[in-house]
């Protein structure tokens, strides 16, 4: 399942190799904590559905973290004139994981509008904190990382990233669907605290345990190593400016937003589809996650491999045409009736697998190597300006419910299926970005039909002689 594959040897090996057992350990944390306490987890909106969220603050909790990547920018400017990024990284990630500390505290003394107001707040200034910081740790990563590694590394790393959020969240799923359920537990006895009504209570600690565990992974992180970093003399005002003057840039931001404005339709009501209109027990939410997980993690190495060797836009072009098709599956789903879902979840994982990691690596492919930090806070900001606007649009004009032929769509399906035809459109302004030292897409695909070919020929001989030896034994010995 993990792709054991060593790193080229490099003038500091061992530097890198210490370095990617770190992060490894430190995603780790940092994804238990990001599984429970995100915006957008399956933990914050069944919180907020408990404290009475409507649609409009549905659109709001799921905007949140696409806002917070307008603060990107923000890491490279108070960095700019220092050797050093790792003190910079520690502090804003430490402050957004205290912050979830009171995530759930408003819901054990006040009113459910005015908990769920300062769970939003606080929910905002975590998501914020943590923008800041991952653009700084992102710089600190590729600096540390070389380029031709750095596709196979971040994949190895969501592998494990993605183990442990799951595991994480699949027992914590079990927990609080538990607690909501009467008559005994399976295998153990039932806690005398594990009632309804003490659901809102155990929220307060699970966020209070992530801000733990995060803080933990902070303290490992201090010790990630890391190289120092050149000096910057450019102004901040040039800082921000210079990537805008870059002509394949602004090519990667057409993409970036237009892929993000697509991406954002609908995307608040995912998770509240499946537990208001589906009544999806949190396990099986867990399931459908763990599903996608899984297909993550089989495809995570391959989709590295395929960076590595003929580029982001190839990978992006073939998430994009698996993520039009995707969302067509929940339009065919009701309550009681959503079996596709689990089908959806694993191709589901596969194309965001890939997707997820062409986001992380190809503003830095094309980047130069010492604004690497600026085009990567510029690139995040604009794309998650363009998804917050279509989230929020989509909370505040919801369609109606639409009859097409057999099927009685309800208003979030309407979205579904449109976000997924709009995602097919973004191929249209990502094959016109340059990216150097790779294959054109067109070149690629070329590729990647002549090795299919090949397979195939190679799986259809050992078919052949296998039938060969099964009608002449006798060959087996000759």
């Amino acid at each position: 399942m993990i792709d054991e594959q060593p790193l080229p040897a490099a003038a500091d090996a061992a530097l890198v190799q210490r370095a990617t057992r770190i992060s490894t350990v430190e995603g780790a944390l940092a994804q238990i904590h990001f599984t429970i306490a995100q915006p957008g987890s399956v933990f914050t909106t069944k919180f907020a559905l408990l404290l009475g969220a409507g649609p409009l603050q549905l659109g709001l909790l799921a905007a949140i973290g696409q806002f917070s990547l307008l603060f990107q920018p923000l890491g490279s400017l108070l960095t700019r004139r220092r050797r050093s990024r790792r003190g910079a990284t520690v502090a804003w990630a430490a402050t957004s994981r205290l912050l979830v500390f009171g995530f759930g505290l408003g819901a054990l003394v006040w009113s459910p509008a005015a908990a769920l107001a300062l769970f939003m707040a606080l929910l905002l200034a975590s998501a914020v904190t943590q923008s800041v910081s991952a653009n700084i740790w992102v710089a600190w990563i590729s600096d540390l990382i070389p380029r031709e590694v750095r596709g196979r590394f971040f994949a190895r790393r969501s592998q494990w990233l993605l183990v442990a959020g799951t595991l994480a969240g699949t027992l914590l799923g079990l927990l609080l669907d538990g607690m909501q359920k009467s008559g005994d537990w399976p295998l153990i006895a039932r806690p005398g605290w594990a009632r309804a009504e003490n659901l809102l209570p155990a929220f307060a600690w699970l966020f209070a345990a992530a801000a733990l565990v995060g803080g933990i992974g902070q303290l490992l992180l201090w010790r990630q190593p890391e190289r120092p970093k050149a000096h910057e003399v450019d102004s901040a005002a040039t800082l921000l400016v210079a990537p805008f003057r870059d002509p394949n840039f602004r090519r990667l931001l057409v993409f970036a937003v237009w892929w993000m404005l697509a991406v954002g339709v609908g995307a608040p009501f995912w998770q509240p589809f499946m537990i208001d209109n589906l009544a999806m027990p949190l396990v099986e939410i867990q399931i459908y996650s763990t599903i996608s997980t899984v297909a993550s993690l089989l495809s995570l190495s391959v989709w590295g491999r395929l960076v590595d060797r003929l580029g982001n836009r190839t990978a992006m072009a073939l998430s994009i045409v698996m993520g039009g098709f995707i969302p067509q599956a929940w339009l065919f789903v009701s309550e009681g009736h959503y079996g596709i879902l689990f089908v959806e979840a694993f191709f589901s994982g596969v194309m965001w697998a890939g997707a997820g990691l062409v986001g992380t690596n190809f503003v830095l492919a094309i980047a130069p190597a010492n604004r690497r930090q600026a085009y990567a806070g510029l690139y995040g900001a604009c794309a998650g300006l363009a998804m917050m606007a279509t989230m929020l649009l989509s909370g505040i004009f919801l369609p109606e419910p639409l009859a097409l032929g057999p099927l009685a769509l309800q208003s979030e399906q309407v979205l579904f299926g449109l976000t997924g035809l709009l995602r097919w459109t973004a191929l249209i302004p990502l094959l016109l970005i340059a990216e150097p030292e790779v294959p054109s897409t067109a070149e690629a695909f070329i590729t990647l039909q002549n090795y299919a070919r090949v397979r195939i020929a190679m799986a259809v001989g050992r078919i052949a002689r296998r039938r060969r030896v099964d009608r002449h034994p006798w060959r087996r010995h000759g």
